[in-house]
């Protein structure tokens, strides 16, 4: 096989995973948002930071199911537009099956990340995701959800912290 065709096929299978949407997220996910980006290619300047810090207190997560355990109301003030990155962590007790971090602006998912399978079901695994978007001017709400496979996990304690940017 030629150079070219090889070059040719590479550019192919780029094109038709950033038409699938995200790899690695779970089955049934929201697909990337169409205000996702992959991070600012200037300098911006940072005009508010949001914290939501919990304890889930041993609550069950539903099979198959994403569940939000953090929720804020963010302000774009800048009338031209801002950008948003999100970290999250949390932790939980996920009896052995996969789960991820969903990270959603305006119900629109920007990552929804598989953390990998805990070792065992009496243990507590903590796990970290990190988004980007693009919003206008105006209130915005981010999310963080948790995905589990398994019928028994449980969530703990978690922490999502937003900031909110200028160009």
């Amino acid at each position: 096989m030629s150079i070219r065709t090889i070059v040719a096929l590479s550019l192919l299978a780029t094109a038709v995973a950033a038409v699938a949407g995200p790899s690695g997220s779970p089955k049934g996910a929201a697909g990337a948002s169409p205000n996702a980006v992959a991070g600012p290619n200037t300098k911006e300047k940072l005009i508010a930071t949001y914290d939501a810090v919990g304890n889930g207190l041993s609550a069950s997560l539903p099979q198959f199911a994403f569940t939000t355990v953090a929720s804020s109301v963010v302000k774009c003030t800048n009338s031209g537009g801002c950008s948003i990155g999100i970290e999250a962590m949390n932790q939980i007790q996920s009896a052995g099956a996969d789960w991820a971090i969903c990270l959603l602006i305006d119900g629109a998912s920007v990552s929804c990340q598989y953390q990998g399978v805990q070792a065992g079901p009496s243990s507590f695994v903590v796990g970290n995701a990190r988004g980007w978007g693009t919003v206008a001017f105006g209130n915005h709400t981010v999310d963080t959800q948790l995905y589990t496979e398994s019928a028994s996990a449980t969530y703990q304690y978690f922490q999502t912290d937003t900031r909110v940017y200028k160009p």
